[in-house]
């Protein structure tokens, strides 16, 4: 454990679109020092850097002996590869979803902090929204959840499909709400201006009867992040961006109606100071090596279900 008083050193590693913004933040938390950058591209290493008074290394070795942790925010078939070689040198790891290209490389990670004693946290970043945690603070029995997830088309991160790039968000936010075995999976995927899928909606049905029903669209005009449900008594609605939601209750015969407004935070500071708590009090992460695993099972399985229908098609 680092005393207190310490500044904890951390790295990013690859600092595209994502990592750039976990440097600005890691560069702005008053704990941290941001001991490094690293990508490929040697002049995005240096530009990152310079904005952050720090040091650009376009070899993540070259980093290793100068941080105590690190994002890895390199492209998703680089994660079990270059976050296990992390581990084993004694880092603390918060990697970007999804924890690895597939299950096998995800329980690789998570075996190989378990050995190294290092904390492995999973970038699901909508876990530390705000309204998302009051959402969570009425949620007792979800039977029903519609969620939309909606954004324009963008060149990068197309080494994933629509499902691994966004759905796998909410995802992760329903299992973590509905802990109980999957009965049945139904889904459609098409590809629009990729190889990959781009617009999938899935149906989800679990074991207590709960339903699921994502839509996940990466070729969409308009931007939506909104998440429904409904439980005995209760409709809960979220949106993602805005920060807000309302509850609406049958109690006693009468319909009442409450907003949710907790205090504003980005999230993506939140997860950050979340990683850095974690990793100096040596605790358990917010969101572990087998929660990205599980969302990622999730997200194959329904891949395979598009795949399957495609095929009979």
């Amino acid at each position: 454990m680092l005393p207190c008083r310490e500044l904890m050193r951390v790295g990013v590693i690859g600092v595209g679109h994502v990592g750039k913004e976990h440097a600005r933040l890691y560069a702005e938390l008053p704990e941290v020092e941001l001991a490094g950058v690293v990508d490929i591209l040697r002049p995005r290493a240096e530009e990152v850097a310079a904005l952050h008074r720090t040091t650009p290394f376009t070899d993540y070795h070259e980093i290793f002996g100068k941080i105590d942790a690190a994002t890895l925010a390199v492209p998703t078939v680089d994660h079990a590869r270059i976050g296990m070689d992390l581990l084993e040198n004694g880092i603390d790891v918060l990697i970007e979803k999804p924890i690895a290209a597939t299950l096998e490389e995800g329980r690789a990670l998570i075996d190989r902090a378990l050995r190294n004693n290092r904390v492995l946290q999973v970038g699901h970043v909508e876990r530390f929204n705000p309204v998302v945690a009051a959402a969570r603070e009425v949620a007792t029995r979800p039977q029903f959840f519609e969620i939309h997830r909606l954004a324009a088309f963008s060149p990068r991160s197309l080494d994933v499909d629509v499902v691994l790039d966004l759905m796998i968000h909410d995802i992760d936010i329903v299992l973590s709400l509905v802990p109980v075995p999957i009965r049945e999976i139904r889904a459609v995927g098409i590809p629009v201006l990729s190889q990959k899928a781009d617009i999938a909606n899935a149906r989800v049905e679990f074991e207590d009867g709960c339903v699921a029903n994502f839509t996940a669209s990466r070729v969409s005009f308009e931007k939506t992040r909104k998440l429904r449900f409904f439980q005995p008594h209760d409709y809960i609605s979220v949106d993602y961006a805005s920060q807000t939601g309302i509850v609406v209750s049958l109690r006693m015969g009468r319909v009442l109606e409450r907003k949710l407004e907790p205090p504003k935070g980005e999230p993506l500071k939140l997860e950050l100071q979340s990683f850095i708590e974690c990793v100096r009090k040596r605790g358990k992460p917010a969101v572990s090596g087998e929660d990205g695993l599980r969302a990622l099972a999730l997200a194959m399985r329904i891949n395979d279900a598009i795949t399957e229908r495609l095929v009979l098609r």
